[in-house]
């Protein structure tokens, strides 16, 4: 995992959580979106929720979903990998987008 700096940390979550929203935008799914305390929360319309959250000790993005909490770790060249198995954080929320709601997604978060 790459060290940023607190600012850098904070850059890139920032930019990660536009993405988020521009994609999910674009998409079909019937869900609200806000910010609370620098967390994205996905609200689904049936009630699930997922918080985007960072973790500036740990410079971690944390996803957290009904089943479980997962991290992710900054690497310049590959961007928000999954802790365990270097899964893109954009494919995590997308499978769990879909478990949860049963409609695929693809969500595109690289930069234009």
């Amino acid at each position: 995992m790459h060290e940023l700096s607190e600012v850098d940390f904070n850059r890139q979550v920032d930019l990660l959580q536009d993405r988020i929203e521009h994609a999910l935008d674009a998409s079909d799914l019937d869900l609200d979106m806000e910010v609370i305390d620098g967390s994205l929360v996905l609200i689904l319309s049936d009630g699930p929720r997922l918080v985007i959250g960072r973790q500036p000790a740990s410079r971690e993005i944390w996803l957290t979903a009904p089943d479980a909490t997962r991290h992710f770790g900054y690497f310049p060249d590959e961007g928000w990998l999954h802790d365990s198995d270097d899964e893109p954080l954009e494919q995590v929320l997308a499978d769990i987008l879909a478990d949860l709601t049963g409609e695929e997604l693809e969500l595109d978060l690289e930069e234009d």
